[in-house]
Order: structure tokens, then C-alpha cells, then sequence
């Protein structure tokens, strides 16, 4: 829990739900910012706008509102309406605050504000989490760390974004001219790879199947890298690709990532890649020869296995 989300919860203990009382937050910020309730039950973070903010979205457990005030300001709300989203509903609204806190003026800090809450809706839209769980995070940086590869090795950023297609949906991770690419992020010691459905591995065309070790570390080991880190890494060699760079971050924002300090705080430590090529003999379950009655399955491949099939 940051700064942030504490004063808000701290905030909210000296809050009355029954009087229409707010609590003003002592930030830094351009804008005034302030907690209270919308109803007895229903928490809302507001902000006081010398203008107002029309044709913003809201979400089944967290609503958008601005109304006018008598003295002719705006209070624009955040209004939690689902309790079960309350720590996400923290969560978001700290980083909000944190978020558009750097800009000078408090026309620039709505901006800003606005422009985040509209990332939380759409990352929300997605998932019920604020933070992706470990697992998602780790399978994350092995994509980044081939997707970085790929920049470094001389490949056009538009090209190597555009063929990243995991993100949007698509069954294998990348898609390049060369053929399909499917990532596997495994710790250094693994004997095995989790292949979580059919269609990940089954593909007419030949592809290929990348391991990537990782492992958690210590954020004082030589090389040890966050996800947050790999992403600015990746950032970094699109700096002259603007369009790239723009994809990139619709391609994150579609993975379940956005810039959160969490994710500047786990490292991990990366051994290095292993490449097998998916050939039709290569050892994979096909929906073809399975019973029509099987929809969905999963399972694990032994990397040794594999041997014949290495690059």
C-alpha cells in the first residue's frame, strides 16, 4: 500500500456516511482533492474542476459523475459502487492522484487525471485485479525479453510490435514473416512446460516454441530486472518510433499492464532462451485427434523431450 491509498484509508475512518461531510486530502497536487460518500454505503474520491468533464465512461462498480456546485465549480466523483472492488477501487484512485500529482497547472492535472481513469476502465474492463498475479507478470517479461531481443537484433519496431499478437487475442504470441512464435517463461530448474491450451501449440504451419528461464531474485543481483524495468527497456528502442511506441502501449494495456509502482519491486533474474522448432512431428495435443466431446484441456511437456526438436 502506498502513500496514496493510506491517506485514503485514513481519510475515510474520519468520514461520517450519514451526514454528506468530506475529507479534504493534505496532497501535493494542482487540484483540491477530497473523501467522502455519494450514499451510505457507496465511497467516493473527488476532485473540484473549474471545468467540467462530459462523455466519461463508468463501470458496473465504479461510476463517473460531475455535477456542478453552487458556486459554479465542478465536483467530479469517483463512486465505488460494488464493496468487493474496494481495494482495487483504493488502488486506482491513489494512483490517479499519484499519477497526475508531477503537472503544474490544474487544467494539465485533469487532463491527466482523466486520461488515467480511462486506462483503469479499460484495463478493468478486463480483469477484477488491479495488479496482474505473478504468474501473468512472469509470462509477461519472457515476452518482453523476446520482444526485446528481436528490437536489438535490427528487426523494424513496427514490425516487431505489430507481430506481437498474444496481447490482441491471437493463439501463439508472435506472428512474423518467418512463422508463429509461442513463448514459455519457466524457472532456471524446470523439467517442464505448462502448455495452458489446446491451440497454443496447434498450428498447421511450422512455428516455434521458446523457453525463457527466469526466476525471482534479489533487486541486488547483477542483471536482476523488474517488469516495469523491462517495459522501459523495450520503451527505449522505440524512442524514434512513435506509432510503435503508441502500439506498444495499447499492446500492454491489452496484456492486463499498466505503469504501476508494484511492478518496480519483484526482479527477476533471466538465464536465457531455449528454441524448438514445432514441426508436425513435434509432441503436442491437436484439437484434431481429439474426441469432439473434449472443448478445453491442458498440459505439461518435458523439456529433455524435447531434444531433437532443439535449434
Amino acid at each position: 500500500m502506498n502513500d496514496y491509498e493510506k491517506q485514503l484509508h485514513e481519510a475515510w475512518n474520519r468520514v461520517q456516511p450519514y451526514n454528506g461531510s468530506t475529507v479534504q486530502l493534505s496532497v501535493q497536487h494542482p487540484l483540491e482533492w477530497y473523501v467522502g460518500y455519494y450514499a451510505p454505503t457507496q465511497k467516493a474520491v473527488i476532485l473540484i474542476s473549474d471545468s467540467p468533464v462530459k462523455n466519461v465512461e463508468s463501470l458496473k462498480s465504479i461510476v463517473f459523475n460531475c455535477a456542478q456546485r453552487q458556486d459554479g465549480k465542478y465536483a467530479i466523483a469517483f463512486i465505488l459502487v460494488s464493496r468487493e472492488m474496494e481495494e482495487v477501487y483504493i488502488t486506482m484512485c491513489g494512483d490517479i492522484i499519484r499519477y497526475s500529482s508531477t503537472e503544474q497547472t490544474p487544467a494539465n492535472a485533469l487532463i491527466r487525471v482523466i486520461g488515467r481513469y480511462r486506462q483503469w476502465i479499460k484495463l478493468l474492463e478486463h480483469q477484477r485485479s488491479a495488479l496482474m498475479s505473478s504468474a501473468a507478470q512472469k509470462g509477461l517479461i519472457g515476452e518482453l525479453y523476446y520482444l526485446r531481443n528481436k528490437l536489438q537484433s535490427g528487426m523494424n519496431p513496427a514490425d516487431a510490435i505489430a507481430g506481437w499478437v498474444g496481447p490482441e487475442g491471437a493463439d501463439q504470441d508472435f506472428q512474423y514473416q518467418d512463422g508463429w512464435h509461442e513463448i514459455k517463461t519457466t524457472g532456471l530448474s524446470s523439467s517442464e512446460i505448462s502448455i495452458s491450451s489446446i491451440e497454443q501449440l496447434d498450428n498447421d504451419a511450422d512455428g516455434e516454441l521458446i523457453v525463457v528461464r527466469a526466476d525471482k531474485c534479489a533487486d541486488t543481483k547483477p542483471n536482476g530486472v523488474t517488469l516495469k524495468k523491462m517495459v522501459e527497456s523495450v520503451l527505449s528502442l522505440l524512442q524514434s518510433n512513435y506509432a510503435a511506441a503508441d502500439a506498444f502501449h495499447a499492446k500492454l494495456s491489452s496484456a492486463g499492464y499498466m505503469d504501476l509502482p508494484e511492478y518496480d519491486q519483484q526482479y527477476y533474474y533471466i538465464a536465457g532462451t531455449e528454441a524448438y522448432s514445432v514441426t508436425s512431428s513435434f509432441p503436442r495435443i491437436k484439437r484434431s485427434a481429439l474426441p469432439s466431446p473434449i472443448t478445453q484441456c491442458s498440459y505439461s511437456i518435458s523439456i529433455s523431450s524435447l531434444a531433437q526438436w532443439k535449434k
